[in-house]
């Protein structure tokens, strides 16, 4: 009987044990690696109750893939993903991890001022046709000039290190790019055309958007509130040390594969630029008309089957 209570207890502490692990799918090369170093450096999971480990993964596609298979609990995407899996029926929800977001680059030296001088010049788009930020800039477009971007220039879509490249080259007149390479670019001398922020206040919406998030099963996670919001708290605490602590940033430097240095300051600013400070539900009405926008200009090739932007793709952490 005795040996029998002892194997009930080593079940039952296993068991205890595996519920405060947490596996999280993370691409090897993303920004998002530098928040999580600072957690684990610090041991912020411990101090909050669970023990988080980071596994690699080669793409964004292979991420989704991961957490629908649950080989990982939690991954970094857009609420669109998240939103159009629960068009399909599918538990997932998000909450924010950053409201960082790229937007329109030129030469310091460029003549161009506005969206207008672009007229048939070639401007450059991280991604492809769906880019956020090019659909965003195409609905301003079309507000403030009563024209479509899309006819005035000559868009030419590739990946973001290429876009990037061909900045700095001058190759094209203006480029579309994700935040952390318009980092770089303002390290070496370009300049924002027109800054995100004054593209949302123009369309109607808080620039406190994001559209990157942690991403898990809602359904799992209703069941363990306190393991998920124990995960989002100590986020949380890694963000509060990357906003604040020079000192931090300094130590992992070595992992954020500088090339030059001036891009360093660049990257820590624009960093903590991004920083949610707060998310409530004036941010999810927000985001619903962000996605109102995105549906006109995007269509069901970008927003799936979803008609809207549901409540449940957005997880309201109790504080």
């Amino acid at each position: 009987m005795k040996h029998k209570l002892i194997l009930v207890f080593l079940l039952f502490s296993m068991e205890l044990y595996a519920k405060d692990k947490l596996k999280i799918g993370v691409l090897a090369y993303g920004t998002v690696n530098w928040e999580l170093n600072v957690l684990k450096h610090n041991n912020l999971d411990k101090k909050n109750g669970f023990d988080l480990e980071i596994v690699k993964l080669a793409s964004k596609n292979a991420s989704s893939v991961a957490l629908q298979a649950n080989s990982v609990d939690i991954i970094v995407t857009d609420w669109i993903w998240v939103n159009n899996q629960r068009a399909s029926g599918k538990d997932f929800t998000f909450y924010p991890y950053s409201k960082a977001t790229g937007t329109i680059y030129v030469d310091s030296k460029s003549a161009i001022r506005n969206l207008m001088d672009l007229k048939d010049k070639n401007l450059g788009i991280a991604g492809g046709p769906y880019n956020k930020t090019w659909l965003l800039l195409r609905a301003y477009s079309k507000n403030k000039y009563n024209q479509d971007l899309n006819d005035i220039v000559n868009p030419i879509y590739a990946s973001a290190p290429i876009i990037y490249k061909k900045m700095l080259s001058n190759s094209f007149a203006a480029t579309i790019n994700f935040w952390h390479f318009n980092a770089k670019l303002k390290a070496k001398g370009k300049k924002a055309l027109l800054e995100i922020d004054e593209v949302l206040n123009f369309l109607g919406v808080s620039n406190d958007i994001s559209f990157v998030g942690w991403t898990f099963n809602r359904k799992k996670a209703l069941k363990n509130e306190k393991l998920i919001n124990s995960f989002l708290k100590a986020s949380k605490e890694s963000k509060d040390l990357l906003l604040n602590s020079d000192a931090e940033w300094e130590r992992i430097k070595p992992i954020m594969g500088l090339n030059e240095a001036n891009s360093f300051n660049s990257l820590v600013n624009g960093y903590r630029n991004g920083i949610i400070k707060d998310f409530n539900q004036k941010n999810i009405d927000d985001s619903k008309k962000i996605f109102k926008i995105l549906k006109d200009e995007g269509g069901p090739k970008f927003v799936g089957s979803a008609d809207k932007l549901y409540e449940k793709t957005f997880w309201k952490m109790k504080k």
